[in-house]
């Protein structure tokens, strides 16, 4: 049987709600637990719902702004900077602390210091076989990849290894050994190369000609010109083992292009020798013997350059002046020093040492002089 509404009695009656309170009781203790919370939720207020809707809107701002930095990170990859728009609200990415910046480039630093240290150690291995092999092609890569990498010989990172130590001491004259002097254009502007990569522009072959002499000899003005336009330690008045200057050995082998830049530098082709002026005061003064003073004088003059063999206006070497004043004394002086003492200098009338040997009127002192020029010409062959 049905009811006004058509559903059947039966089902009317099994959907009525209990009629006890034992009934009730025991339909909420069977029940679940959402409808337990279905049951005893309340109603949310008008303040709760105004805080519902205030957190869904900044949630939703959150995400634009997400949205937004991700935008900024990759417009940086393009090369746009991130932080071109100051003004972004409190919801950008967090900027890189200090701390972390700086550990970066110390990392960064430490890597390129590594990278560069490798780089040198390669390429100070590659000097040695160049040279002995005579290459200067080989020595060429090694100054380039050094160019590239903005080194210097006499960099930190280069400087502590053995062979560039010796390469710094000696490598530019080991370059015109090679040459055999004729310095060719590919080996003079390797040199120049060189010496701007901290090379010793004051290194000497073993008959003591310098780096400059040795350009002057060649007759390379471009290299002239670097060392004495951008070398401030260069020793501009060197004299070599035969007491000749850069200027001297210009005039003797007739380049003649070369006199301007010498003359400029202040490179005398008649330097003054201050131990033959030594030498004459003390004979004016007719003093008898050298006083201790008078040897060290002599002594640091020698040491400091080789005025042993410079002459004078008239080609008289130190030695000359002696002969001539039959000092057999102050010739034995000069004998005893550890100095090369070239006899066989000529002077402008094209006589040396022994002409005025033979001048000397007492036959034992000629003798004794000759004894001390023969012994000293075989130990210094």
């Amino acid at each position: 049987m049905q009811g006004s509404s058509g559903i059947p009695k039966s089902d009317i009656n099994s959907m009525a709600a209990p009629t006890t309170t034992g009934d009730a009781n025991a339909e909420l203790k069977n029940s679940t637990e959402s409808y337990k919370r279905l049951k005893t939720h309340k109603p949310p207020s008008i303040r709760e719902k105004e805080r519902a809707n205030k957190n869904a809107a900044e949630a939703k701002n959150s995400e634009i702004s997400a949205d937004t930095s991700i935008f900024d990170v990759q417009s940086s990859k393009e090369g746009i900077s991130p932080l071109s728009n100051q003004d972004l609200n409190q919801h950008t990415a967090p900027a890189v602390s200090s701390s972390r910046k700086n550990s970066q480039v110390k990392s960064e630093t430490h890597t390129k210091a590594n990278d560069l240290k490798e780089i040198a150690v390669s390429l100070a291995l590659r000097i040695r076989p160049a040279l002995i092999a005579k290459d200067l092609h080989r020595l060429e890569i090694v100054v380039k990849g050094m160019e590239e990498n903005n080194l210097r010989f006499d960099h930190p990172t280069l400087v502590n290894s053995l062979e560039i130590k010796e390469f710094i001491r000696t490598g530019i004259i080991e370059v015109i050994v090679i040459m055999e002097g004729a310095i060719s254009d590919q080996a003079e502007d390797l040199l120049i190369r060189m010496i701007r990569l901290g090379c010793n522009t004051n290194a000497m072959d073993e008959l003591e000609n310098s780096v400059l002499i040795l350009a002057c000899k060649a007759g390379r003005s471009k290299l002239v010109k670097v060392l004495l336009t951008e070398c401030p330690d260069l020793i501009k008045d060197w004299l070599n083992i035969d007491g000749q200057n850069a200027a001297m050995v210009a005039y003797k082998h007739g380049h003649v292009k070369l006199y301007p830049l010498l003359k400029k530098a202040g490179i005398p082709r008649l330097p003054e020798n201050p131990a033959i002026q030594l030498y004459i005061s003390s004979i004016v003064n007719e003093k008898d013997g050298l006083s201790a003073s008078e040897k060290d004088k002599y002594l640091d003059l020698f040491e400091d350059n080789n005025y042993m063999n410079l002459p004078d206006k008239h080609g008289w070497t130190l030695l000359v002046h002696a002969l001539l004043n039959d000092d057999v004394d102050f010739i034995s002086f000069l004998y005893e020093q550890n100095r090369f003492i070239n006899a066989a200098v000529c002077d402008t009338s094209g006589k040396s040492a022994s002409y005025y040997i033979n001048l000397v009127d007492d036959p034992a002192k000629r003798e004794n002089l000759l004894k001390l020029i023969n012994n000293k010409s075989k130990q210094t062959g």
